[in-house]
């Protein structure tokens, strides 16, 4: 099956092309070798996040995910409930037909792919249960203009997630990215990717070039995130971190502003053991108005 292409390249902008080339060289995130639909369910369930994800979505719940990449999210979230429809949209062609290629390998015909720009996707406005977006909105020219459209892809009382490079939580990454600089290479001792003994140095080579040498990337303050959300109609729920068992990842979560500056300072001293190098999410909901 071909991953329609919505895209006129020639119309894309200069830093559109440069990170999709970035992308063309080391699709990210990569899948392992031999991986199988039973290998993706399992790696992803255990994943706190994930897991706390594919429990709050209905089995029957029309899912989009804005900047899909490889497709690994949207698999494991069509594989998980085959009464899903899931739809995944990115800009990158090598991405994609990584997602393809694993589609059509294990079987998943609830799962539909298309190639598409986040300024201008090829969807209705107002049609999907659940909208995520997340890791792409930092890699735009406009984070906060990514944000609004894609959030217009969520109907009336749907459920946006949205995750992005946070100022706080990222604080440690930016000090051992600009060591890195000084040393000429990555120091794997403060870099909890580049520690583990269980990846295999591929995995570990496309880290590296994703988070040392990304031509395009911006960082967000959530307050700033949950203004430009509340702007545009949406009701702000939680932030992931934490993503716990006891409760859904799409309940209203009481949140001071002072206890969110404490949960952000809290995100940076994690920095040194954060596998996901200051990714932060935020669950917002669409007002019916």
């Amino acid at each position: 099956m071909a991953v329609p292409d919505f895209l006129a390249d020639r119309d894309r902008s200069l830093p559109a092309q440069e990170v999709e080339a970035f992308y063309d060289v080391r699709p990210f995130p990569g899948y392992a070798p031999g991986d199988t639909a039973g290998s993706l369910l399992d790696r992803s369930r255990r994943s706190a996040f994930l897991d706390a994800l594919d429990r709050a979505i209905p089995v029957n719940a029309t899912i989009l995910d804005a900047g899909c990449g490889t497709g690994q999210l949207v698999s494991f979230l069509a594989l998980a409930a085959s009464g899903r429809r899931v739809v995944g949209v990115d800009g990158c062609r090598a991405s994609l037909g990584e997602a393809d290629r694993f589609r059509q390998r294990v079987g998943i015909p609830n799962l539909t792919l298309a190639r598409g720009d986040l300024f201008n996707l090829p969807l209705d406005r107002d049609c999907f249960d659940i909208v995520i977006s997340r890791g792409v909105v930092h890699h735009t020219p406009d984070p906060y203009g990514a944000t609004r459209l894609v959030g217009e892809r969520v109907r009336p009382g749907g459920l946006f997630v949205l995750g992005y490079y946070e100022t706080f939580g990222r604080s440690f990454h930016c000090t051992r990215r600009f060591l890195s600089k000084l040393v000429g290479r990555p120091i794997a001792a403060l870099d909890p990717i580049l520690r583990a003994r269980d990846l295999d140095i591929e995995k570990k080579k496309t880290w590296i070039a994703d988070q040392y040498h990304h031509p395009l990337e911006h960082i967000l303050p959530t307050p700033r995130v949950k203004r430009e959300l509340e702007q545009a109609g949406f009701q702000f729920l939680r932030t992931v971190p934490p993503a716990t068992a006891l409760a859904s990842l799409f309940d209203h979560e009481e949140l001071s502003t002072v206890g969110l500056f404490w949960r952000r300072v809290g995100w940076a001293l994690s920095g040194l053991k954060d596998p996901d190098a200051g990714l932060v999410c935020v669950v917002a909901r669409k007002s019916l108005a």
